[in-house]
């Protein structure tokens, strides 16, 4: 292929890299005098669809101009060898990918300036509209003529391999690299957006900073850690590094893509994080600080963002709550009406008081998965249970001491097994599952009480628990309203910090 000229005016050179979607050559444009990138992909068969779908693509990705992103000049199809291939000309950039500094933690400021450049580029996109689905080491340059400033390269590739059938190994997964797919990428959504940018770029952050992606192990091992299980703390990792950085990582490694910052806070943050540490290391020099520097954040509160979207996903779970047990008794007991409405108005506010003082706080990974909201309500279900026990027949301790000691650890267990059934299914974050699964324990325990009460057996009532529990978790989470990244009218999703300060332990200072 050598020499051979693709559309008429590109004569291909040298090839550069090569990859899952094709092949990049060094090539020159006859009509303009000066090298570029080509990358060529092959189609295969239906080439008249997809050619349509790439032109669409490739002309969404044209239209980003942005000096940290590697800019596609042309694109088009043509016949090479026998062989229908799509084309993208871009910028040649002299320099290397990220990926070949990678394997060893980088400096903190080194990696926040990479970072920063990125997260301007992705803000770029994003404002656009474009996704770019395959964040990586690789896939950013690092461009020499430029001072080694970070530049992304392939935008829109993932998109345009969906386009052109260029799929993994199986369907439903989407088009990505595993160690920095997001969740929703991993689960195989079909449709992403900007938040999952921001996850894999959390990712590349994390690698620059230790040395290692957030997770490791086979291609499948990989994606269900990305969707279950939490990010080792950074500063574990790295110890000394700001509290600051590490609460970052933090948000945009979170699970759910509504609780990640956009690239514009993202690019704020670290801002703000590396000019304190560069002016800390411009700063007078202090003898044997016994105490690495503390970088102090006064933020607008993440909680606080979230708690219109908290009360109103509360209060609903709370009204259902209150018209299930309403119902419930009314139905399978004689207990007046007014009696059943003030138990289920009484379990409602219960409900409702509880995860008000309780709202959905930044992920951490040393936190237990479960509410404090939900331990109580466990706890009160547990002890009255055992109450019930005692007051029907004082002979029957021995059971009411089982259900003390060995109910709070069963209904515990049983409830993160709903909150993860609710969050797998419906795509919740780990609060509104969690809020869901106690509505259902609520409403269950109220059912199993009533069907107690007319003599059904307990296996009975076990085996109805464990179908009742996980439907009504599951109505109660399709009924509950919850914030969308669609919604205009939603509160940000992160706090944007509004002063960073620079604290030093107190030591000589020498002047310099």
């Amino acid at each position: 292929m050598r020499g051979t000229t693709v559309a008429g005016r590109y004569r291909l050179k040298e090839p550069i890299g090569s990859g899952g979607m094709g092949t990049v050559w060094r090539a020159e444009d006859l009509h303009e005098n000066h090298d570029l990138a080509l990358k060529i992909i092959a189609v295969g068969e239906g080439y008249p669809v997809r050619e349509a779908a790439f032109r669409r693509e490739a002309q969404v990705a044209a239209r980003l101009s942005h000096p940290n992103v590697v800019a596609v000049r042309d694109h088009g199809a043509a016949d090479l060898d026998g062989r229908r291939i799509l084309f993208l000309a871009m910028d040649l950039i002299d320099g290397r990918p990220l990926n070949t500094l990678t394997g060893r933690p980088l400096p903190v400021t080194q990696a926040l300036t990479w970072a920063i450049q990125i997260s301007q580029a992705l803000e770029a996109a994003h404002h656009r509209g474009i996704v770019h689905r395959d964040l990586k080491p690789s896939n950013v340059l690092l461009d020499q003529a430029a001072g080694n400033a970070a530049k992304l390269c392939d935008f829109g590739i993932a998109r345009l391999a969906e386009a052109t059938h260029h799929t993994l190994t199986v369907t439903g997964v989407a088009i990505g690299t595993p160690a920095y797919m997001s969740p929703e990428q991993a689960r195989g959504d079909t449709t992403l957006s900007a938040p999952s940018d921001l996850y894999s770029l959390g990712c590349l952050l994390h690698e620059l900073l230790t040395g290692h992606v957030p997770f490791t192990g086979t291609g499948w091992q990989i994606l269900n850690q990305h969707v279950h299980d939490a990010p080792t703390p950074l500063s574990t990792l790295r110890p000394g590094v700001p509290r600051e950085l590490e609460q970052l990582l933090l948000e945009l490694l979170d699970k759910d893509p509504d609780r990640r910052p956009t690239a514009a806070d993202t690019r704020m943050r670290l801002t703000r994080l590396n000019t304190a540490l560069a002016a800390l290391a411009d700063a007078p020099t202090a003898t044997a600080p016994r105490h690495p520097p503390t970088l102090v954040a006064t933020t607008t509160s993440v909680s606080r963002h979230r708690e219109p979207a908290a009360r109103s996903s509360t209060m609903c779970a709370a009204g259902l709550t209150t018209a299930a047990i309403t119902g419930a008794l009314s139905l399978t007991t004689t207990v007046p009406t007014p009696w059943t409405t003030s138990l289920g108005t009484l379990a409602g506010l219960l409900l409702a008081a509880l995860y008000l003082l309780d709202p959905p706080q930044p992920p951490h990974p040393e936190q237990l998965r479960i509410t404090t909201a939900a331990l109580m309500t466990l706890l009160l279900l547990t002890g009255g249970t055992a109450l019930a026990v005692l007051v029907t027949d004082i002979s029957f301790w021995a059971y009411a001491l089982a259900i003390s000691v060995l109910g709070g650890p069963t209904l515990v267990a049983c409830t993160s097994g709903v909150r993860r059934l609710v969050e797998h299914t419906l795509h919740r974050s780990a609060w509104h599952g969690d809020l869901a699964a106690t509505a259902g324990a609520l409403q269950t325990a109220t059912v199993l009480l009533a069907a107690h009460h007319a003599g059904l057996p307990p296996l009975t009532l076990i085996a109805a628990g464990a179908v009742l529990w996980p439907a009504a978790a599951l109505l109660t989470a399709v009924l509950t309203p919850r914030r969308t990244r669609h919604d205009p009218l939603a509160p940000a999703r992160t706090g944007n910090t509004e002063l960073l300060r620079v604290t030093r332990p107190r030591s000589a200072v020498t002047p310099t």
